[in-house]
């Protein structure tokens, strides 16, 4: 089976499980984040969905000072790679880019929704020794206590793989 293929199934588990969350409907649940990875040659793509609580304790656009620096700060941070994921050293990989979509990124407030919005990012490092690639050490955790689970999604050459990430085990096997 293709990367590509195998890629595409390790998705459709992801949105099959999604009703599996806690009991809330839909894959919107508070506490709980979405992390798909994709090995592809040199190419390390990861794509993270979260509830925006879980990063600022907030889903709205902000509205004061410290809203407005907390979101500042979120950007920052997410859009340094590595302080978010870090590759097993020996792969040498270099981040090649970052793509966040949130609404409170976007320089006016979103027309009225359900009162959750969500963050949605795109991360990719090229490895100059993927074979030496073994894990990604995800580092969500520090700094944002309203995140207690993100379930992951694997497609590599090894096959797939699941794997649910906590503040005790934050490592993800490729």
């Amino acid at each position: 089976m293709s990367l590509a293929r195998q890629f595409m199934v390790a998705a459709a588990a992801i949105a099959a499980s999604a009703a599996a969350f806690a009991h809330e409907p839909g894959p919107h649940v508070h506490g709980v984040a979405r992390l798909q990875i994709a090995l592809d040659g040199p190419l390390l793509t990861l794509f993270l969905d979260s509830p925006l609580d879980n990063l600022l304790g907030f889903e709205h656009f902000p509205s004061t000072e410290k809203q407005k620096a907390a979101v500042a700060a979120l950007d920052s941070r997410l859009r340094r790679a590595q302080s978010v994921f870090l590759p097993t050293p020996a792969a040498r990989c270099a981040s090649t880019s970052v793509k966040l979509e949130s609404p409170v990124f976007t320089p006016k407030a979103p027309a009225a929704g359900d009162g959750h919005a969500d963050l949605k990012a795109e991360y990719v490092f090229r490895c100059e020794l993927p074979e030496r690639l073994k894990d990604v050490d995800v580092r969500l955790f520090d700094g944002f206590p309203h995140m207690r689970r993100i379930e992951v999604q694997v497609a590599g050459p090894r096959g797939q793989a699941s794997a649910t990430l906590e503040v005790s085990r934050h490592r993800v096997n490729l």
